[in-house]
């Protein structure tokens, strides 16, 4: 083999040679690091008087005298270096891209849950479906409790008189869920709702209930759920009735990547507020107690009436999303964000009687005429 040439330093008489001038070729560049830092006098200790002999050229630069030529031995196996054969190709782990880039995820690998009124995607959560109307997910395991404050500029019932201000007529609502039994694909839990934030009307606290939702996913984009809320009444000052329900949600991915826009919409029927007035074409059944809105005896009936619900959404990506829903007491529609990308809060700002008198049997109920729109909002923090 040809021998490797290399750079070595001239022998001094009196010193052994070989092995030792390498040696000292090879401290070269930590000797020179030294005298810059002012090291000099360690270095100088180090090295006695008989070694290489140096000159100086300026304070912190070094020279070697009289350098000189000389073979090297050739490197061996256990030199480090790896022979690559490039006639042969790399195989890429996916086709579509270079091996160290992760293959974004099929359609059919997304995996949808549940969390508030909003959803999961791979376990990264995306904004409310809908303001009113639950989904029918399955809550993604990584959940357990979740609560939510929501509120409207005015009830419907309520007019603002001339020198009065909105606040005499808006209202709002908390609302937690708690849902210990869960798997990857089935939980269940219950939902507590306190309606009476204020002493305008009712006292600060009242009009409490509680109610439930089982759901289970059918595939891992489709969710199946049956629930209610209002159920169980601690008084009479519930005014949103016993809302029973039994829905199907399914997501479509949009886009590809981690985090893919997606298309959501819900469908079912429901009780009370979602069988309100003309929406209840599908009959009335018992709902176990009184004080339900649909009741054609209301506050002293207990039957109540059931109608078709839905709702769609559009998520641009998982920080925001626009959305449209029908539950029987009117139709709404507005937007849903998550201000912050590593926390699991969604603020919703929806309109509500937009359309005037439409649906029209919301008119019986309306102070004003055409309806005024009324606006809704909802904040919710789960974990």
């Amino acid at each position: 083999m040809t021998p490797v040439v290399g750079l070595t330093q001239e022998r001094v008489p009196g010193r052994p040679s070989g092995l030792w001038r390498l040696l000292q070729a090879a401290l070269l560049p930590l000797v020179c690091a030294a005298d810059t830092l002012g090291l000099g006098a360690a270095v100088q200790a180090a090295n006695p008087p008989a070694s290489p002999q140096w000159s100086a050229v300026r304070p912190s630069t070094v020279a070697l005298t009289s350098p000189v030529w000389s073979s090297a031995p050739p490197l061996g196996s256990e030199s480090g270096w790896q022979v690559i054969d490039t006639s042969r190709g790399v195989t890429s782990t996916w086709q579509a891209g270079p091996a160290d880039v992760p293959r974004p995820p099929r359609s059919s690998e997304l995996q949808v849950r549940g969390v508030a009124r909003g959803y999961t995607v791979n376990g990264n959560p995306y904004p409310d479906i809908s303001l009113v109307l639950p989904n029918a997910y399955a809550l993604d395991q990584q959940f357990t409790f979740s609560g939510q404050l929501s509120g409207t500029s005015r009830t419907r019932t309520c007019k603002v008189g001339n020198n009065d201000s909105w606040t005499q007529c808006a209202d709002g609502e908390l609302f937690f869920e708690l849902t210990p039994l869960k798997s990857k694909n089935a939980s269940l839990g219950i939902n507590w709702t306190m309606q009476s934030l204020s002493n305008r009307n009712t006292n600060f606290g009242s009009a409490q209930s509680m109610g439930f939702k089982g759901a289970l996913n059918l595939t891992p984009t489709t969710g199946l759920a049956f629930g209610g809320e209002q159920i169980i009444q601690f008084d009479n000052q519930t005014d949103l009735g016993r809302n029973y329900y039994l829905l199907v949600s399914q997501a479509v991915p949009l886009g590809g990547g981690e985090k893919p826009a997606m298309l959501v919409a819900t469908a079912g029927v429901g009780s009370d507020l979602f069988g309100y007035g003309g929406n209840g074409v599908l009959g009335s059944t018992n709902c176990i107690g009184g004080n339900n809105i649909s009741s054609k005896n209301y506050p002293k009936g207990t039957d109540c009436y059931w109608g078709p619900v839905g709702s769609v959404s559009v998520a641009l990506n998982d920080r925001i999303s626009l959305g449209a829903e029908w539950f029987g007491y009117g139709i709404g529609a507005g937007i849903s964000v998550r201000p912050f990308s590593d926390l699991p809060l969604t603020a919703s700002f929806y309109a509500m009687d937009f359309l005037g008198n439409t649906p029209s049997y919301i008119q019986d109920t309306c102070t004003t005429d055409p309806s005024e729109t009324r606006y809704y909002g909802r904040l919710s923090y789960s974990f």
